[in-house]
C-alpha cells in the first residue's frame, strides 16, 4: 500500500514530502528534490521582495519574461511587479522576444539571460511567464552557476515545467530534454492563475493527462530492460490527487478557485516526480512524443506552436486507445519474435524517411537517439521473452493503472478542454497529425507504449486509422 504522506503530498511542505521520499527509497534510487520553498496561495506576489531577500546575496535583479501581457485586478502583473521590487532592489528587466512574436528555448534566447546576467552582475534572476520563460531561465542560470538564486513567478497553468530540474530545449530542430536545474522558489498567486487566459489553464489540465499514460509506458520500459529509473514514489504523489482533479473537470471550466489550486497542486506535484526520477518519464511517453514531432514539424511548415499542454491531452486520447486495443487482444503465442528486431539498415532508412522533410539534421539527431534505442532493444531481448511469458500478470498490473479512454474523453469534454487537434490554436491538419502518430517512435531515445507495438508488428499506418476511428467514436482525435 502507498505511503499516504505520498498520496496525498502537499508541493508547498517540501520538507515532510522530503522525508517520506526518503522512508520509501531504500536503494536510494531517488533524485534530491533541489529547490527552497513553493508557494501555492492568494496574494503570493507580495512575498517576493521577502524571498530575494532571504535569497540573493545583493541588491542586483535581472527580471526575465516574454512579451505576453498577463494582469492581476485591471494592472499589468509584470509592471506591478518591477515598480513592487525597484523601491528596494536594482532591478534590470529583460524582455525576449524574437521575430514572429513566438518565444522558443532555443540557445540564442538562453545566451541573452547569459549576457544580461554577466552584464547587470545580477545576485538573482526572477522569471515571471510560462513553460518556455521557466525552461530559458533554468538553462541560462544553469550555465553561468547553479549558485544563481532563480526565482520563478508561474503566471497560468500551462505546464508542468515550473518544479523540475529539466528544461525542453530545441536542438538541432529537435525538442530535447536536458537535465539543467530547479527554481529555488516557485511562486504561483492564484489571484493571478484564476484571470490566466482559460486555454493556457485548460492546457495545464491537459498535461497532466499524461498521468494516465506516461507512468504505463515508463512501467513496460522497466519491464523488458529499458529503463532502470522506475519507481514507485514518482507515480504516488501523481495519481490519487490526479484522479480527484479528473473527477472534478466540470467545476474546472466553471473556473472553481478550489479546483484550480487542486491544478496547481498536481502540476506541481507532476514537475517534482520528474525531478525525483531525474528524467521526465513519470510525466512523459508516448502522448508527449507525438507532441513533440508536432512542434517539430511546426516551424518547418510556417505555423505558430499550438499549447503544449492542449496537444499532450490528445495524444494521451490516443495512447489509451492503443493500451486498450493492446491489453484486449495481444497473444504473445502468435508473436513471431524474430521479427519483433529489425536491422539497424532497415531503421536507418524509416527515420531518415520520416524526417528527412523537416530538415538532414533533424533527421540525424534522431537517428543518433534511435540508433542507441534499436541497439538497447537487441540486447534486452532475455527480458522481452520474460515480459512475454509472464505477460497476464503484466496485464493485471498495468489494467490497474489505465484509464479508460471513454472517461478520459467525457471529463475532458465537461473540462471545456479541446479534444481534437483541429480545436487547437492554431489548429493542426489532419495529414500533420497522422505523420507524428505514425512516426513518434523514430524520436528519440526513449523505450515507449509505441515502439512496442512497432516492433511486435502493429503500429502501421492500419493502426493508427484504427486509433483514429476510436477516437472518432468518442469526439475526439483529428
Amino acid at each position: 500500500m502507498a505511503d499516504q504522506r505520498l498520496v496525498y503530498a502537499d508541493p508547498c511542505d517540501l520538507d515532510a514530502l522530503r522525508q517520506a521520499l526518503a522512508d520509501n527509497d531504500p536503494e536510494h534510487k531517488l533524485c534530491p528534490i533541489q529547490m527552497d520553498r513553493i508557494y501555492i496561495q492568494h496574494q503570493a506576489i507580495e512575498l517576493l521582495p521577502d524571498i530575494i531577500r532571504e535569497h540573493a546575496k545583493g541588491p542586483k535583479v535581472l527580471m526575465v519574461t516574454d512579451a505576453t501581457p498577463y494582469f492581476r485586478g485591471e494592472r499589468s502583473l509584470k509592471e506591478e511587479i518591477y515598480f513592487l521590487l525597484s523601491r528596494t532592489f536594482d532591478v534590470r528587466w529583460l524582455v525576449l522576444d524574437n521575430h514572429d512574436h513566438v518565444l522558443h528555448a532555443v540557445d540564442e534566447e538562453s545566451q541573452k539571460i547569459q549576457q544580461a546576467i554577466r552584464a547587470h552582475e545580477a545576485d538573482c534572476v526572477l522569471g515571471i511567464g510560462g513553460g518556455t520563460v521557466t525552461d530559458l531561465c533554468k538553462d541560462a542560470t544553469h550555465a553561468v552557476s547553479d549558485e544563481m538564486p532563480l526565482i520563478i513567478v508561474q503566471t497560468a497553468l500551462s505546464v508542468n515545467a515550473f518544479s523540475d530540474g529539466i528544461s525542453i530545449m530545441l536542438k538541432n530542430g529537435v525538442k530535447s530534454s536536458l537535465p539543467t536545474r530547479y527554481p529555488s522558489v516557485l511562486v504561483v498567486d492564484l489571484d493571478v492563475i484564476k484571470q490566466a487566459p482559460m486555454e493556457r489553464n485548460l492546457a495545464g489540465y491537459g498535461d497532466v493527462m499524461a498521468t494516465w499514460t506516461a507512468p504505463v509506458d515508463w512501467y513496460l520500459a522497466y519491464r523488458v530492460g529499458m529503463n532502470q529509473t522506475y519507481n514507485d514514489p514518482s507515480c504516488d504523489i501523481l495519481r490519487t490527487q490526479n484522479a480527484q482533479l479528473l473527477d472534478q473537470s466540470a467545476k474546472l471550466a466553471q473556473r472553481d478557485p478550489e479546483t484550480l489550486h487542486l491544478l496547481a497542486r498536481v502540476l506541481t506535484l507532476s514537475g517534482l516526480a520528474m525531478g525525483i526520477a531525474g528524467e521526465s518519464c513519470p510525466a512523459s511517453g508516448t502522448e508527449h512524443i507525438i507532441t513533440h514531432l508536432l512542434d517539430m514539424s511546426a516551424d518547418r511548415q510556417g505555423r505558430d506552436v499550438a499549447f503544449h499542454g492542449a496537444q499532450v491531452s490528445i495524444g494521451t486520447i490516443f495512447t489509451a486507445i492503443a493500451w486498450e486495443i493492446l491489453l484486449s487482444e495481444f497473444d504473445p503465442s502468435k508473436l513471431d519474435l524474430d521479427a519483433c528486431y529489425p536491422s539497424e539498415e532497415e531503421m536507418h532508412g524509416k527515420v531518415q524517411e520520416a524526417f528527412q522533410w523537416i530538415g538532414q539534421e533533424v533527421a540525424d539527431e534522431c537517428w543518433s537517439g534511435y540508433q542507441k534505442k534499436l541497439a538497447s532493444w537487441k540486447a534486452c531481448r532475455p527480458r522481452f521473452e520474460d515480459l512475454l511469458a509472464h505477460w497476464d500478470e503484466l496485464k493485471a498490473e498495468l489494467q490497474k493503472q489505465l484509464v479508460a479512454p471513454e472517461y478520459l474523453c467525457k471529463q475532458m469534454h465537461a473540462a471545456g478542454a479541446p479534444t481534437r487537434y483541429c480545436q487547437m490554436t492554431p489548429p493542426i491538419d489532419a495529414k500533420t497529425a497522422r505523420w507524428a502518430l505514425l512516426n513518434c517512435h523514430l524520436y528519440r531515445n526513449r523505450f515507449t507504449l509505441s515502439d512496442l507495438l512497432y516492433y511486435i508488428g502493429w503500429w502501421k499506418e492500419d493502426f493508427i486509422e484504427r486509433l483514429i476511428a476510436r477516437a472518432e467514436e468518442l469526439d475526439a482525435g483529428l
